[in-house]
């Protein structure tokens, strides 16, 4: 019974679990917008968000989503519903986040932008995939400048795009062997190695390439890593 009762006593002063804080969002800053041409709602950032959600959509031209701070802007050209998610859980409370949308003067917008506790974390699938089509066009990109500066001869030019070329058959490969996995953008990588590896394996095979397969295959790359958050990247050597 001694031990019966010790037992008893010591489950009795256990420490019950405490219930997790929550946060309440219902006072929380949102935007609704109707607007004609470009304008720059500004929203201050509330205790606890951690990502920005904005919805867009706009008539026609080209659009870009620029938030004020360090983050990917998102752009496109204007057709259908678009969704945005910018990762904030950097910027401090009560910071003023400018959010910069821009469309030709007289294209009409709609947005609505809203805070959440979720924290927004791009696709590592796609991340990937976008980073490695970076160095790609990188490479075709500053081969076909230096090829019409004149700072680049034909075989040099292959020399250049070489390892580009193997790599995008690779990634193209990749996303054939398993599209399930491959994404979005494993939609369109086989598009653009069929170019760069074919009809396009030449100087001038994006700097000056014609519209068709290829060129949307590319604008739908880009708009794919955009929207991740995964921009793709070119250093440029000849400032373009």
């Amino acid at each position: 019974m001694l031990v019966g009762a010790a037992l008893a006593a010591c489950t009795a002063t256990q420490p019950r679990p405490s219930a997790r804080s929550t946060i309440s969002t219902a006072a929380w800053p949102t935007a609704q917008i109707y607007h004609t041409g470009r304008t720059s709602p500004t929203l201050l950032v509330p205790a606890g968000a951690r990502s920005l959600h904005i919805d867009f959509s706009c008539t026609y031209g080209l659009y870009s989503v620029v938030p004020s701070a360090d983050m990917d802007r998102r752009h496109g050209t204007c057709g259908g519903a678009q969704a945005f998610d910018f990762d904030i859980h950097t910027i401090a409370e009560g910071t003023r986040l400018i959010i910069d949308l821009v469309v030709p003067d007289g294209t009409r917008l709609a947005a609505t932008m809203n805070f959440s506790t979720a924290s927004f974390r791009p696709d590592p699938v796609t991340a990937k995939q976008c980073a490695a089509l970076s160095k790609i066009q990188e490479a075709y990109w500053n081969a076909d400048q230096g090829h019409d500066h004149g700072d680049v001869s034909d075989a040099q030019w292959v020399e250049q795009t070489a390892a580009a070329k193997a790599d995008v058959a690779a990634l193209a490969a990749d996303a054939k062997r398993e599209p399930s996995s491959a994404g979005l953008l494993g939609t369109v990588i086989p598009s653009l190695a069929d170019w760069l590896t074919g009809a396009g394996d030449h100087p001038g095979a994006i700097l000056h390439a014609p519209a068709g397969d290829f060129t949307a295959a590319d604008s739908l790359a880009g708009q794919i890593c955009t929207a991740n958050g995964t921009s793709l990247v070119i250093d440029s050597k000849y400032g373009g």
